[in-house]
């Protein structure tokens, strides 16, 4: 069931984020540079768990549609910095307002005791999965690849 609600939210959400030119791949990229936006590639690479190819042409693709913008390092000419344009940073404001609203709609209709109970439920699901062994698969061989993490990590901050 839980696996059903997953891909079911997941589809809802690549339908909005399509409406808003971001591939569901991109969304970890503009997570990382929200949270430490100026990494170099390399930087942006090691957050992700990615090698450094793998992640070339997400930044082309943002940095042609204007979401993102590469500068020289001051200290290091060899060293591009990459930072949120704007539009990049408008993106993820919009981003994390379509996750509210869904988040809002898929939880109306529960009373409060029942999200709390629900809160637990969801924790220690997330404690059962943490003590299981690690996958042998890097995040780039995963079927949602760092998608989920991305929308993780734009709605902590």
């Amino acid at each position: 069931m839980v696996m059903e609600i997953s891909r079911m939210y997941m589809e809802k959400c690549f339908v909005k984020l399509k409406k808003v030119g971001i591939h569901p791949r991109q969304i970890p990229i503009l997570a990382v540079l929200y949270r430490r936006d100026g990494c170099s590639q390399k930087e942006l690479a090691q957050e992700l768990g990615v090698k450094p190819p793998t992640v070339t042409v997400s930044i082309q693709r943002l940095e042609k549609n204007g979401l993102l913008i590469r500068k020289q390092d001051e200290m290091d000419q060899r060293v591009s910095r990459i930072y949120l344009s704007d539009a990049g940073n408008a993106i993820i404001r919009e981003g994390m307002q379509l996750a509210r609203e869904g988040e809002k709609q898929m939880l109306s209709g529960f009373s409060e005791s029942e999200l709390c109970l629900m809160r637990r439920f969801c924790q220690q699901i997330k404690e059962n999965i943490a003590a299981m062994p690690e996958p042998e698969l890097s995040p780039d061989e995963m079927p949602m690849g760092h998608f989920a993490e991305g929308i993780v990590a734009v709605r902590k901050k």
